[in-house]
C-alpha cells in the first residue's frame, strides 16, 4: 500500500489551519480534510482550485524524486480536468 499525500494549508486571518490528506487507489482521488484541533476527518465534495493545483504540484514533485508513478501524475491531471472546484 502507497502512502497518501498529505500537506497544510497556513492559517490566514480566522480561518484556522487546514490539514489535507489525499489517497490515490483503484483509480480514484480520495480527499480527506481536518482542521487544525479537530479529531475527526471530512470528505470534500468540491474544493478550490488552488487546492487541486497543489495536489498537482506535490504529484509532479514526488515524480520528480521518484517517489510517485507517472499513472499518478495522469490520474490526478486527468480528475483535476473533470472535477467540479469552487472559485473564490
Amino acid at each position: 500500500m502507497r502512502r497518501s499525500i498529505e500537506w497544510t494549508e497556513k492559517a490566514e486571518g480566522d480561518r484556522p489551519k487546514i490539514i489535507y490528506r489525499v489517497s490515490l487507489f483503484a483509480g480514484e482521488v480520495r480527499w480527506q480534510r481536518k482542521e487544525h484541533g479537530s479529531e475527526s476527518w471530512e470528505t470534500p465534495k468540491m474544493l478550490p482550485s488552488e487546492i487541486w493545483n497543489r495536489l498537482v504540484e506535490e504529484v509532479e514533485k514526488r515524480y520528480q524524486r521518484r517517489r510517485a508513478r507517472h499513472e499518478d501524475v495522469l490520474l490526478v491531471r486527468s480528475t483535476y480536468a473533470k472535477a467540479p472546484k469552487l472559485h473564490a
